[in-house]
């Protein structure tokens, strides 16, 4: 089943592709459709059990040439974060308002290993929360002493996906004409144990997205209210 699926999906991709190539050139961005969208603004400080750490002990890694970050995102947000009992979660947002080709977010598992980390496991996983699941990537890395598992998705347009959708969902947008903004979200930890590391992250994320506004958490996630 899985080659006919995959060949489905080519097929998929070549359909559109080719709609893509005759109807007019996308140009109306999503992002200036909406009210304007700041990361620093719109992720709090301090939600739920955990507060940003002013003083960082542990350096939140971004895997990619500061060229390729400058080229590729219009807004970068990087932060970690603590709870009451001293687990320290990574946050870092990167913000596009043009997901189109070699524009799109780069997906951790190709910086990571570009960067020296081993990736030593993948897995696609869906995170629930009280607005719905959103499909999400676990990896598993390390650098030298330095064990970091973590948990990220790609939002495209009005919603997030993972893999191959993400080309089909950027296609269905350029075929009206629209460009889509897009925003990889990231969490991990320093933590040998990635069942507790997913269960931390887990809680991290959910908390963080009943803090923030409605429209805020849609941007962020591509969810709307339950």
């Amino acid at each position: 089943m899985r080659p006919i699926r995959t060949a489905f999906v080519i097929a998929a991709l070549m359909l559109a592709a080719g709609i893509g190539a005759v109807v007019a050139r996308p140009s109306l961005k999503m992002a200036s459709l909406g009210p304007a969208f700041s990361l620093e603004a719109a992720i709090p400080k301090h939600f739920g059990d955990w507060r940003e750490e002013t003083q960082r002990i542990i350096q939140v890694i971004n895997p990619q040439a500061q060229k390729v970050l400058d080229e590729t995102y219009s807004q970068i947000l990087t932060r970690s974060y603590v709870n009451t009992d001293g687990y320290r979660i990574m946050l870092s947002l990167a913000y596009g308002s043009d997901q189109r080709g070699p524009l799109r977010a780069h997906e951790p598992e190709a910086c990571y290993p570009a960067q020296g980390f081993a990736l030593h496991r993948k897995e696609a996983s869906l995170l629930a929360t009280p607005y719905g699941n959103i499909p999400v990537r676990r990896l598993f890395t390390s650098k030298g002493s330095r064990v970091e598992p973590l948990t990220y998705w790609l939002r495209i347009g009005d919603k997030a996906v993972q893999g191959w959708q993400s080309r089909l969902v950027e296609l269905s947008y350029t075929i009206t004409g629209h460009i889509p903004d897009g925003l990889l979200f990231r969490v991990s930890s320093i933590d040998a144990d990635q069942a507790r590391a997913n269960q931390m992250q887990d809680q991290f994320i959910n908390q963080l997205l009943q803090a923030v506004s409605p429209a805020e958490r849609k941007r962020l996630s591509g969810l709307g209210d339950s």
